[in-house]
């Protein structure tokens, strides 16, 4: 099939792109997959197969320029059937060479206009119509208190775990017929007030009041170790090391970032760090090296990892969000998967009714500069709020952000847009919500509150045509 011709020519010059950034070109590959296979259903739309030939010669020039790399595909018996369609000549590549490149890379952090070609790939829907989640698919009432935090597994799109307030994580399936709840985890004595999974889904971090981070077997959903933290804190966030996951960040109450040895048990000389009041938030950049840490007191600051010869937190930058000192509840970082736009972005939940989105400076110690504020119902610091980045925004004008909120409301937010960016809100909870997670494919969301009830929403159905 023309589809995996394509593939495998993208598949090719996977390790050339984003050299500094492995998890863009690991998602990046993904959607690449993910669009031609949903191509392939639609394959009796193609006219003929001399426009797909045709198709495979540009991508292929377009590639190599753009790299400087021209492999000998004669040499490649994956794709000796389809030699003759990966070469140029001389004529064809100027020609290739002389489009017009007039896109934007500063003036905005998101898709713009400029990507017609792109937003067709993904039928040029309005940015409305990909985001609206109206559609209840179910709700779990398996919690007797808040639900505060929400993470789907990052490489299945059903595996649900949800922390709460009663002192249980519980592992929901919720694309099986009809939605289980897998198991309840039972081992902390406090609430819940973080979890993670790793990057190959085996384990759950889980983090309480209680002063305990408990490690969990995620397939025989049973507990492997119960780690203390080292000043007898609350622990209240822990995220994995997206790049070595034998390391786990923590932020306690007491102020102090920790780095733990997971298969040790251990906290490493120099890997704690004391930042001061209590530690809400963690995020971390995709090379695992920069953390940034939100605080009670609307402070968020970056700290370096340096694990070479040993583990090493170092302070390098402290940003002040606002005067009224909100707590920040919640910070996602995410690099930007677009054409237009490289730069990558820092999302914050701040208890003054704000919602922050910054730009990162990776080369600058992961240096902050306010991109924009939205105004989001969020008054109260013991309100955990939280937000998440759309997952899938390669190809579409503007990009969405979706946040909880104390109006009993899920937005989901045009960071594009500098009024009216209120995309759709979803009114299915009868009180203060907390999580918000999708799954990778960006087909499930599911949201949490204060009750302890669990809501899975699906994309709308499109409209039938009336007859």
């Amino acid at each position: 099939m023309w589809q995996q011709q394509a593939f495998v020519l993208d598949s090719k010059f996977n390790a050339y792109r984003a050299s500094n950034h492995p998890n863009f070109r690991t998602l990046y590959i993904r959607r690449r997959s993910q669009l031609l296979r949903e191509k392939s259903k639609q394959d009796d739309m193609i006219p003929s197969n001399t426009i797909r030939r045709k198709y495979l010669r540009i991508r292929s020039s377009i590639l190599q320029n753009r790299y400087n790399i021209h492999f000998d595909m004669q040499s490649n018996s994956a794709c000796s059937q389809s030699t003759s369609l990966m070469s140029l000549n001389k004529e064809k590549q100027l020609e290739v060479d002389l489009l017009p490149r007039n896109y934007d890379f500063l003036s905005s952090p998101i898709p713009t206009t400029q990507a017609q070609a792109s937003r067709a790939i993904v039928g040029n829907n309005t940015i409305e119509e990909n985001y609206a989640f109206n559609n209840v698919h179910h709700i779990y009432d398996q919690h007797s208190d808040a639900v505060t935090v929400l993470k789907f597994a990052n490489n299945d799109k059903s595996k649900l775990c949800c922390a709460s307030n009663d002192g249980t994580l519980s592992i929901c399936d919720v694309l099986t017929s009809p939605p289980c709840v897998k198991a309840i985890l039972r081992y902390h004595t406090g609430p819940v007030t973080g979890c993670d999974w790793s990057a190959s889904d085996e384990l759950i971090a889980s983090c309480s009041t209680d002063s305990t981070i408990c490690f969990w077997d995620a397939i025989r959903h049973c507990c492997l170790r119960c780690v203390s933290d080292p000043f007898y804190s609350s622990v209240l966030v822990c995220v994995f090391n997206p790049i070595n996951n034998n390391i786990l960040i923590t932020g306690n109450k007491a102020g102090f970032v920790c780095v733990l040895n997971v298969s040790t048990g251990m906290y490493p000389k120099g890997g704690k760090y004391k930042i001061g009041g209590q530690i809400l938030s963690l995020a971390v950049n995709s090379s695992g090296k920069i953390i940034w840490v939100g605080n009670d007191k609307s402070e968020i600051l970056s700290l370096k990892l340096n694990n070479n010869d040993s583990i090493v937190l170092t302070k390098c930058h402290r940003i002040l969000t606002s005067p009224n000192r909100g707590a920040i509840t919640c910070l996602s970082w995410k690099s930007w998967i677009s054409r237009e736009a490289r730069d990558p972005m820092l999302l914050a939940n701040c208890a003054n009714n704000i919602l922050c989105l910054y730009k990162v400076c990776e080369n600058d110690g992961g240096s902050l500069c306010l991109k924009k504020k939205f105004l989001v119902p969020h008054a109260h610091s013991n309100h955990l709020l939280r937000s998440t980045f759309c997952p899938i925004m390669s190809f579409r004008q503007g990009a969405c952000v979706v946040t909880s909120s104390e109006d009993s409301s899920v937005y989901f937010v045009d960071v594009e847009r500098d009024s009216n960016y209120a995309v759709n809100r979803l009114q299915g909870h009868a009180c203060v919500t907390l999580g918000v997670t999708f799954n990778y494919d960006e087909t499930i969301l599911a949201t949490s509150d204060i009750q302890g009830i669990i809501i899975i929403w699906s994309r709308q159905c499109q409209k039938q045509q009336i007859l």
